[in-house]
């Protein structure tokens, strides 16, 4: 029964790292500094050596009450994006969440289409990812002032990405990176105040064997029109 438990545990602590381990940037080495890994606020400093015997299972979390499920780890107030955000105001980043919580989805279509969306979206993504390849649909949506839509994708660890929107007749369009389990905290951002964010300008690429899915929100800060947005990788 303690092998069971114990593998129990050891399988639901990897999930739980999976799904909220952040991205190195594209030199294919994790960066050297907080964005290498996620602090989750234990009072041990994230230790459980002190915890656990050799030969038994460790502990549950302090939360977990025996044969009820345990809730995913947070990230600390001390945790680190992934890439670069244009916010850290506590109220500016509890509305964006908000609004991206309640977001509606963007249609996904095959690359090819003439909208002036598109169009500016492979203009933009000719200079900000040359050499990588659309990854999956591209992303749209048609947006006022203030409005909110969201894609899904998968990041893959023998890949590296960069995420690509565009905006017409918006004039301060952001891309936001939310990151797993929850969706509730911003993992990377990109805002120019215009109508081209990108986030990953240098590559981000996993740095731990899982596929992660990780949510993207497309909002129109100012102005309104169609937007387009499209996610790039290249092999590691």
């Amino acid at each position: 029964m303690n092998h069971v438990r114990t593998a129990r545990y050891g399988f639901a602590a990897l999930v739980a790292v999976a799904a909220l381990f952040p991205l190195a940037c594209g030199d294919k080495k994790p960066a050297a500094n907080a964005n290498a890994g996620f602090s989750f606020g234990d009072t041990d400093g994230g230790s459980t050596a002190g915890q656990c015997q050799p030969g038994m299972p460790c502990p549950p979390p302090q939360d977990c009450q025996p044969g009820q499920p345990c809730p995913p780890p947070q990230p600390s107030a001390s945790t680190a994006p992934m890439g670069s955000v244009y916010t850290q105001d506590p109220n500016a980043l509890a509305q964006l969440l908000a609004a991206a919580a309640a977001a509606g989805s963007a249609w996904l279509a095959p690359m090819g289409g003439g909208d002036p969306a598109e169009v500016g979206l492979r203009a933009a993504a000719a200079k900000y990812a040359p050499g990588m390849s659309p990854e999956g649909q591209v992303a749209k949506g048609n947006l006022t002032e203030g409005g909110h839509v969201e894609f899904m994708a998968n990041m893959d660890p023998s890949k590296c990405y960069t995420i690509v929107g565009y905006g017409a007749g918006v004039t301060d369009l952001d891309l936001n990176l939310l990151a797993p389990p929850l969706y509730n905290f911003l993992a990377g951002g990109g805002s120019g105040h215009s109508v081209l964010p990108v986030i990953g300008q240098k590559p981000m690429c996993p740095v731990i064997p899982l596929s992660v899915p990780y949510k993207i929100d497309i909002y129109a800060k100012k102005g309104g029109g169609p937007v387009a947005a499209q996610v790039y990788s290249k092999p590691k």
